[in-house]
């Protein structure tokens, strides 16, 4: 008998992340992510602007700004709000990111 079994990969998506140059947790690091190649994620901040927009995201985010406006500037200590698409059939993921400096 042959059984298949899918690969089961947990998705770990943090709600912070501190790009203040101390070597601990100065990328955004999504666990598993490399497992869905056509991913995509925009991240806006609190007035609803585009800060990120990435396809595919690589979890290389290190606080800069990649919107139209102040491109490559260090974003301010806030809170974002992400969508992370897989771009597999599912639903995207959507949650809030806690930037520390």
């Amino acid at each position: 008998m042959l059984v298949l079994l899918e690969d089961c990969l947990t998705l770990t998506i943090p709600d912070a992340f501190s790009p203040n140059g101390d070597g601990v947790n100065d990328l955004y690091v999504i666990d598993n992510l490399e497992s869905y190649p056509q991913n995509s994620l925009q991240v806006f901040n609190r007035w609803g602007s585009k800060v990120l927009d990435r396809t595919p995201y690589r979890n290389d985010w290190d606080g800069r700004s990649e919107g139209e406006m102040n491109w490559g500037e260090e974003l301010p200590e806030s809170t974002y709000y992400y969508i992370l698409d897989l771009n597999d059939g599912s639903d995207p993921y959507s949650g809030y990111i806690y930037l520390r400096r």
